[in-house]
């Protein structure tokens, strides 16, 4: 597999090893010009072509392709590249080689060193937010309906909320059908067309520590998770002494539905849990939930841009400004929401936006 995975990878960066017009050139007997253009001279035009193009034939075949295709359930050819910058790391064909012959201890790709918090887990960043909001903060409040031709919010509870500018981070096609026949056909057509995964989380607590010394595992095999994060590593205060937490993600969507639900579903990650070796077949499960995220990882299929700036431009003349990940369909990570969300407002303070002191923060529907 490694020799397959490193000859692929030479491939694609300069042409077929027993190419014989590149054998000749390399014994001298040609002009350079004589070799054979590299395989990824041109763009790939979408993303199945992007990993054979950038990682070579042995790493789409044992891992680029099959995780891939599990995390996102469509065809990869169906996907663009823009959203690719910064998140996949391009290969390095000495580091490759250095991998190969030895273990490498060195963090590596983008996301090789990450911020989290020493004790409250995630939510402790949004908890650090709280005392500097100068309004009030309504939780749990669902909206219903929106309303661009009043200025108005209505939630499920009855409550009824004007505005001058509404900033929204719901997702697109549930921020357009809260609007009804409000908002014209072609954006109705345009959010409907949004393609993305969702996500059920399965938690599991061990009553074993220190399971491994990893945080992110991604799995290409045939289990019913992607990847596991495991947040026991991510800070001492997430673990009770003896205990190990695991998350195991699936994704699931209209193309690619659960394998099975509730209680069989944490059953199949334990079972497969152990059959890859991060858990022994032995432990004890102490604790298990699931959390289901409806909308989590958008699909840049090759509609998405014209999709979503129709939807954006429309919303932005109405009066509502969108901010985040799933209200601007990007493939956000928490420091882009942050900015994302210090943007927007940024925004509505130029354009002489006031908002009275005690008009609700509304979160998103999701």
């Amino acid at each position: 597999m490694l020799k397959e995975c490193l000859v692929g990878a030479i491939e694609a960066r300069f042409g077929p090893l027993k190419n014989p017009v590149l054998r000749v050139a390399a014994e001298g007997d040609a002009p350079s010009e004589a070799l054979p253009q590299p395989l990824n001279a041109e763009p790939p035009r979408n993303f199945e072509e992007f990993i054979y193009r950038v990682w070579g034939a042995g790493v789409a075949r044992h891992f680029a392709i099959p995780y891939n295709r599990k995390l996102w359930a469509v065809p990869l050819d169906q996907m663009e590249t823009s959203w690719l910058g910064g998140r996949v790391p391009m290969p390095d064909l000495e580091e490759m080689i250095d991998g190969a012959l030895q273990p490498v201890a060195r963090p590596m790709g983008p996301n090789a060193r990450f911020a989290y918090p020493l004790k409250g887990g995630f939510q402790a960043m949004m908890d650090g937010f709280l005392p500097l909001l100068e309004c009030e903060l309504a939780c749990g409040a669902a909206v219903v309906s929106v309303s661009p031709s009043q200025r108005a919010v209505r939630l499920a509870d009855g409550r009824r909320f004007s505005y001058d500018t509404l900033i929204s981070t719901m997702p697109l096609p549930r921020l357009v059908a809260a609007m009804g026949s409000e908002a014209p056909p072609h954006v109705h057509e345009a959010a409907a067309a949004l393609r993305h995964v969702s996500v059920r989380c399965i938690n599991l607590g061990i009553a074993r520590g220190n399971i491994t010394d990893k945080h992110w595992i991604h799995y290409p095999e045939d289990t019913v998770f992607h990847p596991i994060f495991v947040q026991g590593n991510a800070s001492p205060h997430c673990n009770p002494p003896g205990g190990f937490g695991l998350t195991c993600e699936i994704t699931y969507s209209k193309y690619k539905a659960l394998p099975c639900d509730g209680d069989a579903l944490v059953e199949r990650c334990i079972v497969d849990c152990v059959r890859v070796g991060i858990i022994r077949a032995d432990d004890q499960v102490i604790v298990a939930n699931q959390v289901d995220m409806p909308y989590a990882y958008v699909v840049y299929d090759h509609g998405r841009k014209a999709q979503v700036d129709a939807v954006r431009q429309w919303c932005e003349a109405a009066g509502i400004l969108l901010a985040g990940r799933y209200s601007e369909w990007e493939y956000y990570n928490s420091d882009h929401a942050f900015v994302a969300g210090k943007r927007v407002a940024e925004k509505a303070r130029l354009a002489s936006v006031s908002v009275p002191s005690n008009q609700p923060v509304f979160p998103s529907a999701a």
